[in-house]
């Protein structure tokens, strides 16, 4: 008796090893996955680049309003500033890829400034995961009314009859609105006289005085003068119509084809954040973005939310740098980071 126990003993001790070789050999090849830490597992924070009131900083703080809300979890917006956004965009570029830190990105620190300022901090299309496109500003072509164009086709007519006969007021050298206003030229085949402002708002007065006669820039800025009469708009500048103004052609469809600009906004996260969780930010905003009550909190700026994936934001992020670098090439343009 003891004998035969001795045997189912061994037999049972030969079976067991055989299960043992058996699972590491299976498990050679494959190292056994780890658990995911919850995220977020501490507080988020979204770095706007420019100043507090600013559409950025709006954007910045919708979003980081709702994920809070929707996380249970804090969300804060550090408005990191100067330098064209470079500042607040690079210290994002250089973060813990771990979700916990963001930047809510224009189309100038994610696109344009690249071409525009020399030794930039950071690689624009590879130091970043894009998450998602957050909202579209449509930007309106107006004119004093005293002037005797009702048109994009009388715009650019009477342009040609003058070449640089034209002053065109922009928001400064390099910003959207004067990007935008190079693209008309181009396009367009005109030429404007170029008077740069420090912004949208020192350039308001003069513009309704007549002393500059045409302008682009964000619809939000010009809406209550053109409801007003005090401005008129010509044309909008993005690929539709904007809702605030729909009787209003776009460019491309006065007669400029291929002309479309727009000042952008988006989220992104420092490159080599995990898949998933880019994954999971991308759920939680394009949700936000869908939400009526955010659509309605964004008119004021005359946005429209977007909401798209990470790989339709990446696309549209490197097609947004090329076609505008090779504007910015073309025209020389540059500016110095201050």
């Amino acid at each position: 008796m003891t004998e035969k126990i001795g045997r189912i003993c061994m037999i049972t001790r030969r079976r067991l090893a055989r299960i043992v070789a058996a699972v590491a050999t299976a498990g050679a090849g494959a190292p056994m996955a780890r658990a995911t830490p919850a995220f977020p597992s501490r507080q988020v924070r979204i770095i706007a680049p420019f100043a507090p009131g600013a559409a950025t900083d709006t954007c910045a703080r919708i979003v980081a309003q709702r994920l809070g809300e929707r996380w249970g979890q804090p969300v804060v917006v550090e408005n990191r500033i100067g330098a064209s956004g470079t500042i607040g965009a690079a210290a994002v570029a250089r973060a813990e890829p771990d979700g916990h830190t963001l930047l809510l990105g224009t189309v100038g620190t994610n696109a344009t400034n690249a071409s525009l300022i020399p030794n930039m901090p950071y690689d624009t299309l590879n130091d970043f995961a894009p998450i998602s496109l957050f909202a579209v500003v449509s930007m309106l072509v107006v004119v004093h009314p005293s002037q005797p164009i009702h048109s994009v086709a009388d715009l650019v007519a009477l342009a040609r009859k003058a070449p640089g006969g034209l002053n065109c007021g922009t928001a400064g050298v390099g910003s959207s609105p004067h990007l935008a206003a190079l693209l008309f030229e181009s396009l367009g085949k005109v030429k404007f006289e170029h008077v740069a402002y420090a912004g949208v708002a020192p350039m308001i007065p003069d513009l309704l005085q007549n002393r500059v006669n045409i302008s682009l820039g964000d619809a939000s800025s010009f809406l209550p003068h053109v409801r007003s009469g005090a401005l008129r708009a010509v044309g909008v500048t993005t690929a539709t119509r904007f809702p605030g103004l729909p009787d209003v052609p776009t460019v491309a469809e006065a007669g400029i084809a291929g002309y479309e600009a727009a000042a952008w906004y988006g989220v992104l996260a420092p490159a080599k954040t995990p898949p998933d969780i880019v994954a999971q930010l991308n759920r939680e905003i394009a949700a936000i973005a869908r939400m009526p009550e955010v659509k309605q909190q964004l008119e004021p700026l005359a946005a429209v939310t977007v909401g798209n994936t990470p790989e339709e934001f990446a696309a549209f992020i490197r097609s947004e740098h090329a076609r505008w670098g090779q504007l910015i090439r073309d025209s020389g343009v540059q500016v110095t980071r201050n």
